[in-house]
């Protein structure tokens, strides 16, 4: 990810009263959830769509980055669920798929006024804590952890076919 602030980071940094927040954007099978860590309530940001807003009962692990080439990963705990929530959440399958992190500026209002992207990762586990309030802790891993997995790949018609079904070539 790039090193500098955005333009209008440095101009929203400027402002007298400044609120940072971060933000998730999880790709879930069943449909993208957005959330930020700003006060409970509905903002409107980046994709033009509703992010909501968790508060205190939202949390974002240090978002590592060095040197050497491997994965860092992080983790993302939302607390606050109605407990009903609990089978909903454990029946998804979210190895893999997309996750964005933001850093953005919000004024003494409350209103967005700049954001950037600060991290891409994929999910890797999802931990579901049930009780009166369910607690989800989503663990992901940088997308770095991509370049030590191994990709096989064999020079038969078999392989070919998983690649171009139908060609005879």
């Amino acid at each position: 990810m790039t090193r500098e602030a955005s333009p209008a980071l440095i101009e929203g940094f400027t402002q007298p009263v400044v609120r940072p927040f971060l933000a998730a954007l999880l790709d879930y099978p069943a449909g993208p959830v957005r959330m930020t860590t700003l006060p409970r309530g509905t903002v409107t940001m980046i994709d033009g769509q509703p992010w909501h807003g968790a508060g205190a009962l939202g949390q974002i692990s240090a978002l590592e980055d060095g040197a050497e080439s491997r994965s860092y990963g992080f983790s993302l705990t939302l607390a606050g669920i109605p407990g009903d929530w609990a089978a909903y959440l454990r029946a998804q399958d979210v190895q893999g798929r997309a996750v964005r992190v933001y850093l953005g500026l919000a004024d003494a209002a409350w209103n967005v006024v700049a954001t950037q992207l600060v991290k891409v990762g994929r999910m890797d586990t999802q931990d579901v804590q049930v009780g009166d309030q369910t607690a989800v802790v989503v663990t992901c891993e940088d997308v770095m952890v991509d370049w030590e997995r191994p990709r096989v790949r064999r020079c038969t018609d078999v392989d070919h076919q998983t690649r171009h079904p139908g060609d005879g070539f």
